[in-house]
């Protein structure tokens, strides 16, 4: 996958690693709507996390990695039925949250 490959160009420390870690995130959210595999799912909300965390608070990126997290999040409460997935998309997408 190429967005892996880009990722690993943006070590630790770039400015652009949290748009590889979206980028990443993104694509492995879009194949699981089409495989259905539980694991894409669960590197991308991973990954959301990962790039959430290298995104303080007004950072330019922020709130799309917050939207992106809270999106995924409610998906895969749609896929497993857990309770705390969709009470995380919540708060994430409350006002002033993280």
């Amino acid at each position: 996958m190429l967005h892996r490959e880009a990722l690993a160009l943006r070590p630790v420390g770039h400015a652009d690693r949290p748009l590889s870690l979206n980028n990443l995130a993104n694509a492995l959210s879009t194949r699981f709507k089409h495989q259905y595999n539980g694991q894409d799912l669960d590197e991308a909300i991973m990954l959301y996390r990962d790039a959430l965390a290298l995104c303080p608070v007004g950072h330019a990126d922020r709130s799309m990695t917050l939207h992106n997290l809270a999106t995924t999040l409610s998906i895969r409460f749609k896929h497993r039925g857990t309770d705390q997935d969709l009470n995380e998309a919540v708060m994430l997408h409350t006002p002033h949250a993280s």
